[in-house]
């Protein structure tokens, strides 16, 4: 195994996800947030199609056990399904930043699970370098402008379970999919699996709910379309593929950590490309992950 390798691909899907989220983002607004959501499923699993076919030389996975395709079909629909729509719902009841509050909970919990599931074990260093990351994600998600819509009664304590269950989610989706890695098989194979699913799952509410028909009609527009796919090839494809790699090479607790960082890498790139003022705690928020991100790796 090639040293700090599922590190490496943990921190470069970070990079993919932060990329796709500036172009979903653009395009969420024209089209709406949840045709979005089904068109970069779709066009996503066309991209995993086309790399599992020049890659491993079939356009789809051959060869999968009932166990394996069990533990990510699973972890598709806790994850990619569930978890995502609970945490879009809690994106409205109680805004991004609590959101994302209640999500920087997913290291420590994977972390946790991982301990107790696969036995993974962490030095010093490395909770430090968890805590330092952690720590610097939630500084940057609290010095964010902007006041949190619904923060009283019902739709607040709606909010807040939306929001635990976005985080339950993600942990799940990490934890099942690492039992169908764990005998080596293959990240890409499993990625395309579990994005199939996700979509016959979410085109098939959407077949339900009679909305095919307008969804496929927003994701061909000439604005939208080639975005799409282009998103869906970074973050969806490429960017999930990684998560998987990270989640076979390196501790839950790890990966998850540096998976997390989003947030602090679009401070970077507004701070750094845009010029934009970004604040005092957002700098101190990207130095402490940062630092984070140099424990794990030198560990």
């Amino acid at each position: 195994m090639i040293p700090l390798f599922g590190e490496a691909a943990a921190f470069t899907a970070a990079l993919c996800w932060a990329t796709s989220s500036m172009i979903f983002s653009n395009i969420g607004g024209k089209a709406g947030a949840q045709t979005v959501n089904r068109g970069r499923l779709a066009c996503s699993i066309f991209c995993l199609t086309v790399l599992h076919w020049l890659l491993l030389g079939t356009p789809w996975p051959e060869s999968v056990t009932w166990e394996q395709l069990g533990w990510l079909s699973l972890s598709s629909i806790v994850g990619l399904v569930i978890g995502d729509a609970m945490l879009f719902q809690a994106f409205v009841l109680i805004g991004a930043r609590l959101s994302m509050l209640l999500m920087s909970t997913v290291p420590i919990m994977g972390a946790v699970l991982a301990w107790v599931l696969f036995d993974e074990t962490l030095r010093p260093i490395e909770i430090l370098g968890i805590a330092c990351g952690v720590g610097g994600v939630l500084i940057v998600i609290l010095g964010k402008k902007g006041r949190p819509v619904g923060l009283v009664g019902r739709n607040y304590v709606i909010g807040i379970l939306c929001g635990l269950g976005g985080a339950i989610g993600q942990v799940a989706n990490l934890i099942t999919a690492k039992y169908a890695l764990i005998d080596g098989y293959s990240a890409l194979s499993a990625t395309w699996i579990r994005t199939l699913v996700a979509v016959i799952a979410m085109w098939g509410i959407a077949l339900v709910f009679g909305r095919v028909r307008r969804t496929v009609t927003a994701c061909l527009a000439p604005d939208v379309g080639k975005w799409l796919l282009l998103g869906a090839l970074i973050g969806p494809a490429v960017g999930v593929w990684l998560s998987m790699l990270a989640v076979q090479n390196a501790n839950v607790g790890i990966a998850s950590t540096l998976m997390a960082l989003p947030p602090v890498l679009l401070i970077v790139y507004e701070g750094a490309i845009l010029r934009r003022s970004v604040g005092w705690q957002a700098v101190i928020g990207t130095c402490l992950a940062f630092a984070g991100v140099a424990l794990l790796f030198l560990h």
